[in-house]
This record gives C-alpha cells, structure tokens and sequence, in this order.
C-alpha cells in the first residue's frame, strides 16, 4: 500500500491550546499562531469584556503609556495615524481592537469569562480549565495540551494596605479600575500615590477639582513631559505619516535605537548613570525652587531603580499650583471622612483615588495545580506566595506543558517590551510546533536544577544593577531590605533578552515520552514529497545563503548596519540625546 501523507515525517497531529488573557501578550500568541499552524484549536479567556488587558483596565484621566506612541506598537505592525507622541489607553484600546479584526482573531476570544480552575491530568496529558460566564454565571469545563498564562502583572490593584477603607463615605477610586461616571468638578480630592499613574492624573484632575491633596511616600525620578512639550500631532503630520510609511519606519527605528542605547544607565556606578542623575537632579531642582519640595521630590537611589516617569516636569510644575497641598507621607488609615497620614494629621475629602499601583507578586490568581512525584498536590498559587520561580519570563520549574508571557523576568523596564513579548510568542510556539510533530511527545517542563541556576545568576547579576539600589519597586515587589525578592525583571538589556531567547535551550527542560521518541519520523517520506508545488531540488544553489553557523555571524545577520554617523554606541552621549530631546 503506498504511504499515507499522515505518515510523513513531522506529521502535525491536532494541538488545543488555552490562552488566559486577551492583552498584548495573548493577542500576540493569536496571530503567530494564526500565521504559522493548521490543525489546532485557540481559545484566549479574559476576564474583561474587551481586548487589551491593561489598557482596558487603565481608563483615569490623563492615561497614557510612556512609550512613544508609534512604538507602542508589534515590530511588524505599525500604526501611522497615531494623534500624539504618547498615545492615550483609548487610543492604544483601538489599536489591538483593530489588531484583532484586521487579523480574524475574534473568533478564538471568550471575552467576559474568568478562569476559575486549572488542573495537569498526567495520565491524560492535558490540563482541565475551569471557566465562569461572568455575564450568565454559567460554568464551563474545558481541556487542552498546552495551557498558557498571559495574565500579565499590571492587572489587579493594590489598593492600600491600611485600616478602614469600607467605612470612608465618599467615592473610592482606583487608577487600575477607575469609575469614569464620578464627577470631579469642585469636588476636594484626596490622592494617594506618587508613582507613575498618579503623575499623569494630577494635571489631568487638577484644572477641574476645588482642591487636590496628594500623598508621596517616595519620590521618583521624572523626565521631561514629550507629550505636553512636543504636543500632539497636527492634522499635517498624521496625513504625512499615513501617505509616507517610510517616515513612520524611520521614526520609529530612530526611537527603538535611542531606547536600546540607553541600558548602561541601568549599571551602577557608569557614566551615563551620573550623568542622568545629575542632569535630572539640576533640573528638578529649577522646577521646584523650593527647599522643601527639592528635599522630598528628589531621589537618593540610582535613577532607574524606580520606573522613570517621562510625563514628570508637568506634574512638578502642578505641584505648585494654588490648589493643590502634597503631603509627604504615606496614608495610615482611612476615616468616614478621609484618611490620616502617618503624622497623624487628619485629611478629608469629597473622592479619594487610589493610584498606588498593581499586585505586582506575580501569584496567579486562579489555582494552578499539578500532583508531585511523591503523589502530592502542589499549587502554584503557594510556591510563588513563597517565594518567585520562573525560566527566562516563559517557564515554571516542573510544572508540564504550561508557559508564561510576561512572566517573571521579562524586560518590562530596561527597553521596548512589546518586541520582547513577540520573542516569548516565538519562543512558546516553538515547544507547541515540537508537541504537534511529534506524536509520543508527552509533556515539556523546565528542569528544576535549570531555574535554579538561573535565579541564582539573576541574583548575582543584579547586584550590579539599579534594581537592588535600595528603593521599592514593582521588582521587588515594593520590599527592600534584608528577605526582599531578587527583582523579577531581565538583568539585562531588551537587545540583550532577544539574544537570549533566539534559541530554545533545549536541555533545559525534560521531555516526557509515552512511546518510542522517534515516531515522529514516519515512513520514511519527507513533508516535500507530499507537497504539489514543492520543489524536490530546493537545495541545490549557485551560492551559499543558509545560515552561518556560529551564533557570532548569525548575530550579524540580523542586526544589520547603519552609518557609522547614525551609529549609537551604549555610552553617555546617547543619554545626553535622549535627555536633550
């Protein structure tokens, strides 16, 4: 009987994956998926009833990423009608909304469905995945061979972990899930948090309230505000960018090569380190000219250690407006009336908003359980309570045929991100392509010993770092001293990150086999024979143009060249650029 095409070496046998999560990350996974496989299933559940995760979630006045708005973007995705340098969460909203329908990836979403429940069957070789309708109530039993979390770490508040907040009387705001119904016209509102979000909302707010009095329990490092400075884009210059594409793509690498130059800053001690701390401290200081603000509102800890917030001159210059009071000091309690600050002072307001930020401890938020080789249950909800494990942002120590997108460990603060997120895609995609090509492959785990050498060098790597400069930031999971975590995100450079996830370690992980490993082989027909337009001659060239085979010459070939006089190297004059513009 002739050979069967089911019977051909790396035969794609059917593969169900289930994403938790509809932001950037599972959206990403989507469309790679959609580009590259046939014969399998996607379903992304998100608790939300629209895509885009964060950006969903962030709608409080004033809400911006701090990106550049067209490099907020996928690297093969651009968008050329952005309104402003920095994009709004509406606008950003829009952006992967159209993502999904230019790319049919509608069709794989659940939107308004909380994962409850997940569960590894060994003997099965699948997770059980429990979901809840949150519009119905209903509860849905599903199943897949690859389960992945791209739940993110900026999606639950942190609301203050203080007394009292259920007996306050007013509206209780927080920036994570901002009730955009409540007015703020003469209202006298109390705002607690000094970081990123709530520098973006006080010069939003602060034209319209009677009165704001914002708590800071630490200050942050600021640069200067682009998106006021350098204005929002004329009608002029978006039809520029929409009828050039030319002109998006040099901007937006001229911006990506300004952003990756920049990483020695994030090294204590270099030059570029001094330089933007004294740069940013002479700055501020003529901002502020006054003693007492220039005493709170300046850092001590290396610039960097906490996120740097570009928006920040505006919101300095708001500080001294008639009516807004800053106290510096954290919130104590909270009273029907408002809240105490921890001299004890009392403060009452109409609203009070809480922008104090994200439960950045990484611990999932639905049961992930797996059965020990002892035969007991493990969950990962108390391992990670306990203490942070991961591989490289996309692998959890033993746990089989699971990953993570913007796991612990990814770059989220020391260059462009969104490119980071499509090399974990990638990165993912190749274990699911290994799984579906090969028919007794039962399961794929990293090794424990693997994780542990990695946290260990993770460890010893940010000793050198601005991470582990003695400030609380969502690395450390706002902790410092003696037990503080290791800071979970890459000890390195984006450029850095990319190297390192170009190719899969394969003997970092076990693989689990139930039958002869070399199945996948087939009959002896290759995929080419089966394929009618296929040529059987391919590798026959009159030059060779594979790929070099040394890890140094295929560096090369991707990184590409520019001018010697468009060359930026990471050294202190690409600070000064950056800081200048």
């Amino acid at each position: 009987m002739d050979p069967l095409p089911e019977n051909a070496i790396y035969n794609e046998r059917f593969v169900k994956v289930i994403c938790v999560g509809a932001g950037a990350s599972g959206l990403c996974l989507a469309y790679k998926l959609k580009r590259s496989f046939r014969n399998y299933s996607l379903t992304l559940y998100d608790k939300n009833p629209a895509v885009s995760g964060t950006w969903y979630e962030n709608r409080y006045p004033g809400c911006a990423c701090d990106v550049p708005s067209h490099n907020y973007t996928y690297s093969f995705e651009p968008k050329a009608d952005f309104t402003s340098v920095y994009a709004g969460s509406r606008e950003i909203r829009g952006y992967f909304e159209e993502f999904v329908t230019k790319y049919g990836l509608g069709e794989h979403l659940r939107l308004s469905h909380v994962v409850t429940a997940t569960r590894w069957d060994d003997a099965a070789g699948r997770w059980a995945v429990e979901a809840r309708n949150l519009l119905t109530g209903a509860v849905i039993e599903d199943w897949c061979h690859i389960l992945v979390h791209a739940t993110g770490y900026l999606n639950k508040p942190a609301w203050p972990s203080v007394p009292g907040l259920e007996t306050y009387g007013g509206a209780k705001l927080h920036s994570a899930d901002y009730d955009e119904g409540v007015s703020l016209e003469g209202k006298d509102v109390l705002l607690i948090g000094g970081g990123s979000s709530a520098v973006q909302i006080l010069p939003a707010i602060q034209p319209v309230a009677n009165r704001v009095k914002i708590f800071i329990r630490s200050p942050s490092w600021m640069l200067p505000d682009i998106s006021t400075e350098g204005g929002a884009y004329t009608p002029l210059e978006i039809e520029h960018f929409v009828n050039d594409p030319h002109a998006v793509q040099e901007l937006r690498q001229n911006n990506e090569r300004t952003m990756n130059s920049i990483f020695t800053m994030y090294q204590k001690g270099t030059i570029l380190q001094e330089q933007c701390r004294d740069l940013l401290t002479s700055e501020t200081k003529k901002i502020l000219g006054d003693e007492v603000m220039t005493k709170n509102l300046i850092p001590t800890f290396a610039v960097g250690c906490k996120r740097v917030i570009p928006s920040g001159f505006r919101f300095l210059k708001t500080l001294k407006k008639d009516n807004v009071d800053v106290v510096y000091s954290a919130v104590s309690s909270f009273t029907e009336t408002g809240c105490t600050s921890e001299d004890g002072a009392s403060h009452a307001g109409d609203v009070i908003i809480c922008a104090t930020g994200f439960d950045t401890s990484y611990v999932p938020r639905y049961p992930v359980l797996v059965e020990s080789t002892d035969g007991k249950q493990r969950n990962l909800q108390d391992e990670w309570a306990a203490s942070i494990e991961g591989y490289m942002g996309v692998g959890i120590p033993e746990y089989p045929n699971t990953f993570t997108l913007l796991g612990p460990w990814t770059p989220v603060s020391n260059g462009p991100t969104l490119v980071a997120i499509e090399a974990q895609a990638d990165y993912v995609c190749a274990f699911i392509d290994r799984w579906q090509t090969e028919p007794t492959l039962h399961s794929v785990r990293p090794k424990r010993a693997a994780c542990d050498d990695f946290k260990a060098y993770v460890a010893q790597a940010m000793e050198n770092l601005v991470w582990t400069d003695g400030c609380r930031n969502s690395h450390n999971n706002h902790r410092t001293g003696p037990g503080a975590r290791t800071p979970t995100t890459w000890p390195g450079s984006t450029l850095h990150y990319l190297e390192a996830m170009r190719e899969v370690r394969w003997d970092d992980w076990e693989f689990s086999y139930k039958g002869n490993r070399f199945a996948w082989l087939g009959d002896g027909i290759s995929r080419a024979e089966w394929e009618p337009t296929a040529d059987l001659a391919y590798y026959i060239r009159e030059r060779d143009d594979g790929p070099h085979g040394s890890r140094r010459a295929r560096a090369r070939d991707r990184k590409g060249q520019v001018p010697a006089a468009e060359s930026v190297a990471p050294a202190a004059q690409a600070g000064d650029a950056q800081l200048d513009g």
